[in-house]
């Protein structure tokens, strides 16, 4: 028995080591301009941050992803590879903007869709966490970025000449992500409980 658990531990680590490896990856080919001008792939920051949380969840694994998402903007305007930009106050709130997506990724991930209101809820989750991190790096970087007098007004037109881009990239990712782990899942499913039906009639 024991040995069974710790088989089971294992193999549960090694596929989340695999996951991380894989969002690495994607925050590799898309948070680097260079990258980005050559595959034409939208940012998935923000995806790989609600994402995390649905599907590694631990609080370890959303430091090293801010960490890689913060190396990899410190570099990139290091070298000069976005034009203009720089690093001020306003970037310490992509962490928080961050946290928003991988707390509902987190709570995505323990409500499993088993009907159409779940997955209903659970879109409307993601939805809302998108575009809740949106305001807040938006609203910093408008506050503490741009120059006064700052107002409402102001804010709701600089924070929808970024919505719609963060929303889109978001999706683009989550998505088909998704889809893929719903399958998955479904299929994984639908083959034990066959099994378990051809258990239940060998009994005496």
């Amino acid at each position: 028995m024991k040995a069974k658990t710790s088989e089971l531990i294992m193999k549960t680590v090694f596929q989340k080591i695999l996951i991380a490896l894989f969002f690495t990856c994607i925050v590799l080919a898309t948070q680097s301009h260079h990258f980005m001008s050559v595959y034409h792939f939208p940012p998935a920051a923000f995806a790989v941050m609600y994402l995390g949380g649905v599907f590694l969840r631990r609080l370890s694994w959303y430091v090293y992803f801010i960490l890689l998402v913060a190396l990899i903007d410190g570099l990139t305007i290091s070298l000069g590879a976005a034009t203009g930009a720089y690093i001020s106050w306003s970037y310490l709130f992509m962490f928080p903007a961050y946290g928003v997506l991988w707390l509902a990724g987190v709570w995505v991930g323990v409500k499993t869709p088993v009907t159409m209101l779940q997955s209903l809820l659970n879109t409307m989750i993601s939805f809302l966490s998108i575009l809740v991190a949106e305001a807040i790096a938006s609203g910093s970087f408008y506050i503490l970025k741009t120059q006064s007098p700052h107002n409402f007004s102001g804010f709701v037109n600089y924070y929808l000449t970024w919505a719609y881009q963060s929303v889109e990239s978001f999706f683009f990712w989550v998505l088909p992500i998704m889809l893929v782990s719903y399958v998955a899942k479904a299929k994984v499913i639908a083959g034990l409980v066959p099994a378990q039906h051809h258990q239940d009639g060998l009994k005496p």
